[in-house]
C-alpha cells in the first residue's frame, strides 16, 4: 500500500519542484519523472523497504493500470474535426511521417531478424513511440502480450535516442533539411495562435497540472475518470467475450476506439481536467517504469536492439524528408511533424520554440493528436505483419 502511494505521489511533487523552479520546468515533468525513477533503480535498494514479489506487483500493476486510465483521458480531449480540419501541408506531412516509421520499421523487422530477439514485438512497440508516443507503445505492449524485459529496455533506449534526436532537431536540424527542402512561407501576420478546441494542450508548462486541485472544477474531473473507468470496463468485457489469445488485442484496440468514439460527445470532451488528468497519470507510468529500469541495460548493451531503434529514427527521418521533397512540404513543417511523430505532443513546444515559428504550434499539436489516435492500431498491425514476415 505504502509503495503504491509513493508510485502515485512522487510525481506530484516533481510537478510542484517544475512549478517553483524554472529550470526544472524546462527540462520538463516527463523526462524528470522517468529520470528520477531510473536514479531510485540505480542508487536505492527497494528490497531494504519491501518485499521483492510485492514490489514487481505493485509496479506491474501500477503501469498497467495507470496506462488504461490514461489513454481515454488523453483521447476525450481531442477535436478531431479540428484536428482534421488542420489539413494542407501539416496533415500531409504527418501522413508522410507515419508512412515512414511503418516502412522502416517492417523493413528494419527483417534486416535485423537475427539480430533482436522478438523483433516483431519491438516493430510494434516502435510504431506505436514513433506514431503516437510513450502511451501507445505501452499499450501496444500489452496488446501483443510483449515481453516486459524488451519494453524496458526499449523504453530506456528509446529515452536516450530520442534526446539525440530532439538536440539535433533544436540544433542543426532546421538548417541541416533546409538545405534541400523549401522554406516555410509565414501565413499569420499578426503572430496570434487561436487555440480553438485544443485550449488544453497550449500550456505545456508544469503550471497546467495547477487545475487538477482547482475544488471548482473537481465534480469535472470525478466525471472525466469515472468515464475513462466506464471504457476500461467496457473495453474488458468486450474481450472477455474473444477467445483468450485476443484478449490483450481486444482490450487495447477497445479502449482507443472507445475513447476516440466518446471524444465526439461534447459534454465528454469538455470535461475539464481530462486532459491533464491523463497526463498525470502518464507521468506515474514514466516514474513507475523508470523504478524497474534493470541497470544492466547500460552496462550490457543489447547492440542488436541499439541498433534496430536507431535504425527506425535515423531511417524514418530521412525517409520522411525525401518524401517530403517529393511532395513539397517545407522545412518547419516536416520537423514539426516528425516531432509530433516521434517525441509527442509535450515536446511540441519546445521544437517550436527552437524553429522560432508559433504559427506550426497548433498545427503540431493537430498533427501530434492524430498520432495519438492511430498509433495503437498502426502498431497492432505492424506487429503481426512483421510476425508473418519473420515467420515467429
Amino acid at each position: 500500500m505504502i509503495f503504491t502511494l509513493i508510485l502515485l505521489l512522487v510525481p506530484a511533487l516533481i510537478v510542484i519542484a517544475c512549478q517553483h523552479v524554472s529550470i526544472l520546468d524546462k527540462l520538463g515533468v516527463v523526462v524528470l519523472s522517468f529520470g528520477l525513477g531510473i536514479a531510485i533503480a540505480a542508487g536505492l535498494d527497494l528490497t531494504l523497504f519491501f518485499d521483492a514479489d510485492s514490489i514487481t506487483a505493485v509496479q506491474k500493476d501500477v503501469s498497467e493500470i495507470s496506462i488504461a486510465i490514461a489513454l481515454p483521458l488523453l483521447l476525450f480531449s481531442i477535436n478531431v474535426k479540428s484536428a482534421l480540419n488542420m489539413a494542407g501541408d501539416t496533415m500531409k506531412g504527418m501522413a508522410l511521417a507515419l508512412l515512414s516509421v511503418i516502412v522502416i520499421s517492417t523493413a528494419g523487422a527483417v534486416l535485423f531478424a537475427d539480430q533482436v530477439a522478438d523483433v516483431w514485438q519491438v516493430a510494434g512497440m516502435s510504431v506505436g513511440a514513433y506514431t503516437g508516443g510513450g502511451p501507445n507503445m505501452a499499450a501496444i505492449k500489452t496488446a501483443i502480450d510483449g515481453k516486459e524485459s524488451i519494453f524496458i529496455t526499449m523504453v530506456t533506449y528509446d529515452i536516450l535516442f530520442s534526446a539525440i534526436y530532439l538536440i539535433f532537431v533544436m540544433s542543426l536540424g532546421q538548417r541541416v533539411f533546409g538545405l534541400f527542402l523549401n522554406k516555410y512561407q509565414h501565413k499569420n501576420e499578426s503572430g496570434e495562435i487561436d487555440y480553438a478546441g485544443m485550449e488544453h494542450l497550449a500550456d505545456e508548462t508544469a503550471n497546467g497540472y495547477k487545475k487538477l486541485v482547482a475544488v471548482k472544477l473537481l465534480p469535472q474531473t470525478l466525471a472525466a475518470l469515472l468515464s475513462s473507468g466506464v471504457v476500461v470496463g467496457v473495453a474488458l468485457f468486450i474481450a472477455s467475450l474473444v477467445p483468450e489469445t485476443y484478449k490483450s488485442t481486444t482490450t487495447i484496440i477497445g479502449i482507443t476506439s472507445l475513447g476516440l468514439a466518446a471524444s465526439f460527445i461534447p459534454k465528454i470532451r469538455t470535461l475539464a481536467n481530462s486532459f491533464q488528468l491523463g497526463m498525470y497519470l502518464i507521468l506515474v507510468f514514466c516514474f513507475t517504469m523508470g523504478t524497474m529500469t534493470d541497470m544492466n541495460i547500460f552496462t550490457d548493451i543489447d547492440l542488436g536492439l541499439a541498433s534496430y531503434i536507431s535504425f527506425i529514427l535515423i531511417g524514418s527521418l530521412v525517409m520522411q524528408a525525401l518524401l517530403c521533397k517529393l511532395f513539397k512540404v517545407d522545412t518547419d513543417t516536416f520537423l514539426i511533424t516528425s516531432s509530433a511523430a516521434i517525441m509527442s505532443v509535450p515536446f511540441i513546444p519546445v521544437i517550436a520554440g527552437a524553429l522560432k515559428n508559433r504559427e506550426i504550434l497548433l498545427p503540431g499539436f493537430a498533427a501530434a493528436i492524430i498520432g495519438y489516435a492511430v498509433g495503437n492500431y498502426l502498431g497492432i498491425i505492424v506487429a503481426n505483419f512483421s510476425r508473418a514476415l519473420v515467420g515467429a
